[in-house]
């Protein structure tokens, strides 16, 4: 019937449609709910109730220009054979209910293998099969539940700016009405009685039609937000301050119209503008961090680029197109490349999470995040490396530890029943005051509702993790993710990896009894591999490396390959001759089926490995090593319990060890080499990849940390406690503010504009003691090179 709302967009509907006992306004809103319902999606009207938009026709044929090659190959990100990963902008997206949906559209059509939101920048990561679905279909698809693709073929060179203009522009009006009120209130200010009422009616309209740019333009996005917060039945921060704005116009616009008084249009419009300048500011000192994340740090790690006259190792910041990289094997390619020589099998589970090796040919493109499986390929780089792509790729779900952040559960219960609280509190002085004075009791109501704010509260921990995550990551350790430092805070016990990770490659000593041509195979052979062990060998015999053929590597046991028709098997006592060597360690050989001798190699321990083991008291050290007990008393002698010491442990045995001290209720650090030890990485409470000069860490780790920043380890730990106790002494400065500020509104000591400065004052003294403290308490760490 005429009058009613849509059940989809909840707009009044003028000509009715019925299907399943719901009226819709139009046959786009009608559409969309049975795409939903069909696919058993009706969840997304309950998540929230301002879900659904208005929907507006789509021609069929409107996206069929993006399966133009040409286009396409501007648009995809990633495209392996059948699987493609692209990133559209999806201005739609507004709720909880859109991250939801666009994160089920698998339901919708399987074509689709997953799907990803990025709420702030409403971005929508989708993987699917291009084989079943067009990318055509796909932006079909997204339009007829309601978010149409925003198409933009700029390439990424052309960056967006990272300006919010519709925010500068609402400042920009409110400041202008704010100052020309002003302006033409002086007279008022200084209690001046003109005798020409004439022109003070007019200053005091021209006031009002000042005020209605401020009320309709720059207020809107705090009525809009109030409005969803009301129909989602959430009480966010907006109703109050929506409150306090509507109350202060509607008075003094009858102040005015009645000529009862000149009203407080100042108030209404400094309020305003100070609310942005808050908001304005914590925008840009946000924006900042972010934009530091993505694009100014970068992974501490090198590639082995190939030269002329030899290879080098570069920092992966200074990596060029054209420049050719060696990646060796469970190495991963850092940015789009094509093959120059080799036989790559590139895996690509860290960019679309299913592990296949596919086969590339000569010239084809890799693209960044691809593994190589196999021996060592050389590629040349087509496109520079896009760090905040790369990081995107870490923080995917499927790398994701489970649980939330504890504080984070803590800020968002108590902002959750502030504004309740608040709003309850300014009905209460208003009524008291009323009593008194009725323009009073409405000074006191408005100053009330703009006073209080959880704003502060809010910007607690994503300014002291945000900040905390860059001075860490110049001081030595690279994070996932902010919330990695929470974690780190509980840590009750350190497990190393051996081999890599507290012993020094660079000072690690071989033993041999080989033939010469043998050892050159043998090196040859290894130098495909990126363990510790074969990357120590390979330091100490330094040669032209022969090519090789069908090269395997067994993750904790060891590689084979082909040269000259020779097959050699190289690896673990174990795995040669089917026994343990207790005594020694390094790598047996065995050549076409035969054991022809081992290479023993005399580990030298990090000195920072020491000195950790000597100044702190506070943490329990485990080792567990793939490589057997030959240097167990040693390590028994640096006072790490027996019991703690584990040996000739296989990747699943790591993770089975830190489930068992998790078991015991201990938080665990896992730092490893990244390789075999990447579930145990996963499995702990936080995993660090060490690193030393070649481009390798697992996506399951949290953090990456340089290895000459190894003695630093405990020093990042005592940082995260001292992060917590900022977010504790900050939390408790937003308290305080409330109190001193709702006792004085309340008491009618505040004027609504003072309150109005106040408000975004506690949000700027929040970000400036977290930021003061943060760098203070990071300045203990000494970063060293």
């Amino acid at each position: 019937m005429k009058g009613e709302h849509c059940f989809h967009c909840g707009e009044v509907i003028e000509d009715n449609i019925d299907y399943q006992e719901h009226s819709f306004c139009c046959e786009g809103c009608r559409t969309v709910y049975q795409i939903l319902s069909e696919n058993n999606l009706g969840d997304f009207y309950t998540i929230d109730e301002d879900a659904g938009r208005k929907q507006k026709s789509i021609a069929a044929d409107k996206f069929d220009y993006l399966d133009l090659e040409e286009i396409k190959q501007k648009l995809i990100s990633f495209s392996d054979n059948q699987i493609n990963k692209i990133i559209l902008f999806l201005p739609a997206i507004h709720c909880s209910s859109c991250i939801w949906l666009l994160e089920n559209l698998q339901k919708i059509n399987p074509s689709v293998r997953s799907s990803q939101v990025d709420f702030v920048k409403k971005e929508a990561t989708i993987t699917y099969d291009s084989s079943q679905l067009k990318l055509s279909e796909l932006a079909l698809l997204l339009s007829k539940i309601g978010y149409e693709p925003n198409i933009n073929l700029e390439t990424k060179a052309e960056k967006k700016s990272h300006i919010n203009k519709p925010l500068l522009y609402k400042l920009g009006v409110a400041g202008f009405c704010f100052g020309n009120i002003m302006l033409l209130s002086f007279p008022e200010y200084l209690g001046l009685k003109s005798n020409q009422s004439e022109f003070q009616k007019l200053f005091s309209y021209m006031n009002l039609i000042l005020a209605l740019p401020v009320l309709i333009y720059s207020s809107r996005d705090y009525f809009i937000s109030a409005y969803k917060g009301i129909r989602s039945k959430f009480f966010n921060i907006d109703i109050p301050i929506s409150l306090g704005i509507v109350t202060l116009f509607l008075r003094s616009s009858w102040e005015v119209l009645s000529q009862t008084g000149a009203g407080y249009f100042d108030s209404l419009t400094g309020l305003v503008f100070f609310l942005l300048v808050g908001k304005w500011f914590q925008d840009k000192t946000y924006r900042g961090i972010q934009f530091e994340r993505s694009y100014k740090s970068y992974f501490p790690i090198a590639v082995k680029k190939k030269t002329a006259t030899r290879d080098e190792i570069i920092p992966l910041e200074k990596l060029k197109v054209g420049d050719q990289l060696i990646i060796r094997n469970e190495e991963i390619i850092p940015a789009d490349a094509k093959l120059i020589e080799g036989e790559a099998r590139i895996d690509y589970s860290f960019v679309t999470g299913e592990s296949k090796a596919n086969s590339v040919e000569i010239d084809e493109k890799i693209f960044a995040g691809g593994r190589q499986k196999g021996q060592n390929i050389v590629v040349e780089i087509e496109k520079e490396v896009n760090n905040s792509y790369l990081t995107s790729l870490w923080n995917q779900d499927i790398f994701q530890k489970e649980g939330r952040a504890g504080y984070k559960n803590f800020v968002d219960k108590i902002s959750r029943h502030f504004t309740l609280a608040i709003i309850h509190i300014a009905l209460g002085s208003l009524a008291y005051w009323l009593t008194v004075d009725l323009g009073f009791a409405f000074n006191v109501f408005t100053a009330v509702l703009i006073v209080a704010c959880p704003c502060a509260l809010a910007l607690t921990l994503p300014f002291t993790y945000g900040n905390g995550i860059r001075i860490l990551g110049k001081k030595g350790l690279f994070l996932k993710s902010p919330e990695v430092i929470e974690r780190m805070h509980t840590i009750t016990d350190i497990v190393f990896d051996k081999t890599g990770t507290i012993t020094d490659i660079s000072k690690s000593s071989v033993e041999y009894e080989l033939a010469n041509d043998e050892i050159v195979f043998i090196s040859s052979i290894l130098s495909h591999s990126s363990h510790p062990i074969a990357e120590t060998i390979c330091a100490n015999f330094k040669s032209d490396y022969i090519p090789i053929t069908n090269f395997v590597e067994h993750k904790g046991q060891g590689v084979e390959g082909e040269i000259q028709s020779d097959h050699y098997r190289i690896g673990s006592a174990k795995w040669i001759l089917g026994t343990e060597n207790l005594q020694k360690t390094g790598v047996w050989i065995e050549k076409n089926g035969k054991f022809i001798g081992q290479i023993s190699i005399k580990n030298a321990y990090r000195s920072d490995f020491l000195h950790l083991l000597q100044f702190n008291s506070n943490y329990n050290f485990h080792v567990i090593s793939g490589d057997n007990e030959g240097e167990k008393q040693y390590l028994e002698s640096l006072k790490i319990p027996s019991s703690h010491l584990h040996f000739n442990a296989s990747p699943e045995d790591k993770l089975n060890y830190i489930k068992k001290l998790q078991q015991e209720n201990k938080k665990t650090l896992m730092i490893g080499d990244g390789l075999n030890d990447a579930g145990a990485l996963k499995q702990s409470d936080v995993g660090f990849a060490i690193n030393e000069n070649v481009y390798n860490f697992s996506p399951s780790c949290d953090g990456i940390i340089l290895a000459s920043n190894f003695a630093h380890i405990t020093d990042f730990l005592r940082y995260s406690k001292d992060s917590m106790n900022v977010v504790k002494i900050s939390i408790l400065i937003s308290f305080l503010y409330n109190v001193v500020g709702l006792s004085f509104a309340v008491t009618g000591n505040l004027t609504p504009l003072v309150a109005a400065i106040l408000m975004p004052l506690s949000s700027i003294s929040v970000v400036v003691v977290v930021t003061l403290l943060t760098n203070l308490l990071g300045r203990k760490i000494k970063r060293r090179t």
